[in-house]
C-alpha cells in the first residue's frame, strides 16, 4: 500500500499553510466541511469523515483505519528544519519534493523494520542534534507530524482530547517496543494557541492538566513535568503551566 499525505484540519478552509510543503497532500475534513474547504483549496483532494467524528482524536482513529498507512501532517505546520547544518547553511528546508521524498524514505524505513509508528524530532535546535544517533527506535514522534501503518496498537484514546501524541508514542513503545524517530529533521507549527480553529476551543490549561493526569495514571513515570531550566526559565510553551516530556526506558 502506498504511503498518503493526509493533512487533518477543521474550520481552517482559508489557512491550510502544511499544504505547500509537500508533493500531493490530501486534506481530511468533516463533510459539512467539504465545500468550502474544496472552494479554497482547489489544488488539493478533499477526503470527508462523517460529521459525527468529533475532534482530532477520534479524526485520527478514523485516518489510520480508513487510509491504512499515512503520514499526517497538521494544518499549521510552517517548515521543516534541518538540525545538522553546516556554518552558513540555510535551516529551513522549502523544496516541496525534497520534504516529500524525506518522508517517504522513512517511510520505507519503518517498512522494512516492520515499525508502525514512525516521524521526525521534537527536538528544536542544532545543539540537541547528535550526529551518531541520528535514527532512533526509543524516542518520542513530534505530534503535529507523524506516520503510521495501521494494526491494532495504533489507537489513540479518545477519552482524551489533547497530548495524542504521548498517548500513542507511550502506548505504541508499550506495545511494540519501537518508535521510529528520524533526529535530523523537525517539523515546526505555529504558537498552539495562535489560531482559530482545530483544537483552540478546547485548550484551555484545564484541559492540559486533566490529560496530563491521564498520561500519568496510564504510562506512569514515563510522563514527566518539564521543570525550569539551568538560567532559571521555565521550560513552559506558549505560556501553558503544563508542559510535559516522555522518557522511555531502555
Amino acid at each position: 500500500m502506498s504511503l498518503k499525505i493526509v493533512i487533518p484540519s477543521h474550520k481552517r478552509h482559508d489557512c491550510v499553510i502544511s499544504k505547500r510543503l509537500v508533493v500531493d497532500p490530501i486534506i481530511c475534513v468533516a463533510e459539512s466541511q467539504a465545500e468550502i474547504y474544496k472552494r479554497f483549496n482547489p489544488e488539493c483532494e478533499i477526503v470527508t469523515h462523517p460529521d459525527d467524528v468529533i475532534g482530532l482524536i477520534p479524526k485520527r482513529n478514523w485516518m489510520a483505519k480508513h487510509f491504512g498507512e499515512l503520514f499526517m501532517l497538521d494544518d499549521d505546520v510552517m517548515r521543516l528544519v534541518k538540525l545538522y547544518i553546516e556554518p552558513g547553511e540555510t535551516a529551513a528546508i522549502k523544496d516541496k519534493v525534497k520534504i516529500t521524498r524525506l518522508i517517504n524514505e522513512l517511510y520505507e524505513m519503518a517498512c522494512m523494520m516492520d515499525v508502525n509508528l514512525f516521524g521526525f524530532t521534537n527536538c528544536t535546535t542544532p545543539t540537541m542534534f547528535y550526529e551518531h544517533k541520528w535514527l532512533h527506535l526509543g524516542k518520542q514522534i513530534t505530534g503535529c507530524a507523524y506516520g503510521v501503518r495501521y494494526n491494532p496498537n495504533i489507537w489513540w484514546n479518545e477519552e482524551l482530547k489533547l497530548k495524542e501524541d504521548f498517548w500513542i508514542s507511550c502506548y505504541v513503545k508499550y506495545k511494540e517496543r519501537k518508535v521510529l524517530t528520524d533526529m535530523r529533521y523537525n517539523f515546526q507549527q505555529k504558537g498552539t494557541f495562535a489560531s482559530a480553529g482545530g483544537l483552540a476551543s478546547i485548550r484551555t490549561q484545564e484541559e492540559e492538566r486533566r490529560n496530563i493526569l491521564a498520561l500519568k495514571y496510564a504510562f506512569g513515570d514515563v510522563i514527566s513535568l518539564k521543570k525550569k531550566g539551568n538560567n532559571g526559565r521555565d521550560k513552559t510553551i506558549d505560556k501553558v503551566q503544563y508542559n510535559i516530556s516522555a522518557s522511555f526506558p531502555i
